[in-house]
């Protein structure tokens, strides 16, 4: 049986040295084809190939290539600008594993090594934000049960995050974030044991969470980042519901008219999502 290997294919040669020693690092030394060609570099790799890292220019041919070629390979896209044929993609394809923002100097290597770490070894725990970030970074957890704890937590998340030295644009943007996480997990999650949903009919109404269906918010800032993560009991946001949202809400954002465009049932708008 060959062993699992990678491939990492970039056109900007002052990029591809650092990505290919995160990826080897990340992988534990896996087999890594590396090459500016993507027809070139998979011509090299093994029916064994695990994960495929392109970027832009190649993230859509690289796709229909290994779903044909590759089936059991994932594909990672490092990108400057994540647009609608990207999600439309990443809806068609349960292989395309999503996309990595990259500026002028590079894409963020820690994010990369977590999504390598997190496809080669998925039988591992999932770190959360406060394992990922610097060693001193703070965070602070809630567990709201209702409606108004859903309010305070908002609140408390703008507070706390200006508190730890982020700006108070990015601490706004960081509560309005975590509105919308709450609310899908409060709201849209919970159903009970016919695996009817409990609360989403009324987004509006007040509600009282039992113990089970409690989810947790943690705030991460370690003066460069700021992460928020989630977790609800219910594991109920599947992958198409994910890119979906995503790319109505893309939409919605650029149209003169959302409601000709937007799904606003249960939430689904994507817009929130989407900010």
């Amino acid at each position: 049986m060959t062993p699992p290997q990678l491939a990492l294919c970039l056109r900007e040669p002052e990029w591809i040295e650092d990505a290919a020693r995160v990826m080897s690092a990340a992988s534990s030394g896996l087999e890594l084809q590396v090459g500016h060609d993507l027809l070139a570099t998979l011509e090299r790799t093994a029916p064994s190939l695990q994960l495929l890292v392109v970027d832009e220019h190649d993230l859509l041919d690289a796709v229909q290539i290994t779903s044909e070629s590759f089936p059991e390979a994932w594909v990672l896209g490092l990108v400057e600008q994540v647009d609608d044929a990207m999600l439309a993609a990443a809806l068609r394809h349960p292989r395309l594993l999503g996309f990595v923002a990259r500026t002028e100097r590079g894409p963020r290597y820690w994010e990369l090594g977590y999504l390598v770490r997190r496809t080669v070894t998925p039988q591992q725990p999932v770190p959360g934000s406060h394992e990922l970030l610097s060693w001193g970074a703070s965070s602070v957890t809630f567990r709201p049960r209702t409606t108004r704890d859903r309010d305070q937590t908002v609140q408390a998340v703008e507070l706390v995050a200006t508190r730890f030295g982020m700006s108070r644009r990015a601490a706004a943007m960081a509560a309005d974030a975590s509105h919308e996480l709450l609310m899908n997990a409060m709201y849209d999650a919970p159903v009970d044991s016919a695996g009817r949903p409990r609360y989403a009919g009324d987004r509006q109404a007040q509600i009282v969470l039992q113990d089970h269906e409690i989810p947790t918010l943690r705030l991460t800032v370690d003066g460069a980042h700021l992460a928020l993560d989630i977790s609800d009991p219910f594991g109920r946001l599947p992958r198409h519901k994910v890119f979906g949202g995503l790319l109505r809400g893309r939409t919605g954002a650029v149209a003169t008219s959302g409601s000709a465009v937007l799904d606003e049932s249960h939430g689904g708008a994507g817009l929130g999502m989407f900010n």
